[in-house]
C-alpha cells in the first residue's frame, strides 16, 4: 500500500481511524508505549465521539469529581478516577483550544488527570497490567496529551495557527511538539534558545 504524502486513507470505523491517526501521531513523536497504551488511547478517542458520555464528564468542576471519588468505595472510586483521568486527557490533548479564556486553562486538567491516573494505579490491584498502564499515564500525561493534540491537528483542518497561544500552551506545558510547532512558525521558546546557545 502507497504511504506517500498524497495516500487518501478511508475508513470503515472510528476505530480504524483514530488507531491510524493515534499510531501515526506515536511514530512522527517518536514516543515509546506499550500495546495497552495504544489501544487506551484509541478507546478513549472513541469513547467520546458519543455526545452524551462528554457532556456526563463534564457536569461537575474537576476537583469536586475527584473528591467525591476519593470518598467513595473501592469498585466506584476506580470507575470515578478513570472518568476524572479519561475526560482530562481528552479535553486537555484534543480540544484544548476550547479552553482558552475560559476560568480554568489546559494545565489544570493535566494536572487533574495526572492526579486522578496516579491515584487509579494506587487503587486498583497491585503488580496487575492496569496498574502499569495507568502509572503510565500519570506520568507521561503531558506526552500522550501531545499524541492526541497531533490526533485533533490531523483530524480537523484548521483555517490559521493561533501563534500567540501555541506560545501561551508552551509556556503552561512545556510541550516539546509544542516546541517544534513554534520552531516552524519562525519562534524559538526561550527554554530551547539557551540550550541551543550553551
Amino acid at each position: 500500500m502507497d504511504k506517500g504524502p498524497n495516500t487518501i486513507h478511508v475508513f470503515s470505523e472510528p476505530l480504524e481511524f483514530f488507531r491510524h491517526l493515534v499510531t501515526t501521531a506515536i511514530e512522527n513523536q517518536k514516543v515509546e508505549v506499550t500495546q495497552d497504551i495504544e489501544y487506551y488511547l484509541v478507546s478513549l478517542l472513541t469513547k467520546y465521539m458519543e455526545i452524551e458520555k462528554m457532556q456526563k464528564s463534564a457536569q461537575d468542576p474537576l476537583a469536586i469529581q475527584l473528591q467525591k471519588a476519593l470518598l467513595c468505595s473501592t469498585h466506584e472510586r476506580i470507575q470515578l478516577l478513570k472518568e476524572l483521568g479519561d475526560f482530562s486527557l481528552y479535553i486537555s490533548g484534543f480540544f484544548s483550544d476550547s479552553l482558552n479564556r475560559k476560568l480554568v486553562d489546559v494545565d489544570y486538567y493535566m494536572a487533574m488527570g495526572g492526579v486522578a491516573y496516579n491515584n487509579l494505579s494506587h487503587t486498583v490491584p497491585t503488580l496487575s497490567a492496569l496498574q502499569t498502564t495507568f502509572k503510565d499515564l500519570a506520568h507521561r500525561f503531558g506526552t500522550f496529551v501531545d499524541i492526541l493534540a497531533e490526533v485533533s491537528d490531523s483530524a480537523f483542518v484548521h483555517t490559521h495557527r493561533d501563534v500567540l497561544r501555541l506560545y501561551e500552551k508552551w509556556l503552561k506545558t512545556k510541550s516539546e511538539r509544542l516546541a517544534e510547532l513554534l520552531k516552524k512558525e519562525g519562534l524559538f521558546p526561550l527554554d530551547t534558545l539557551s540550550t541551543t546557545i550553551t
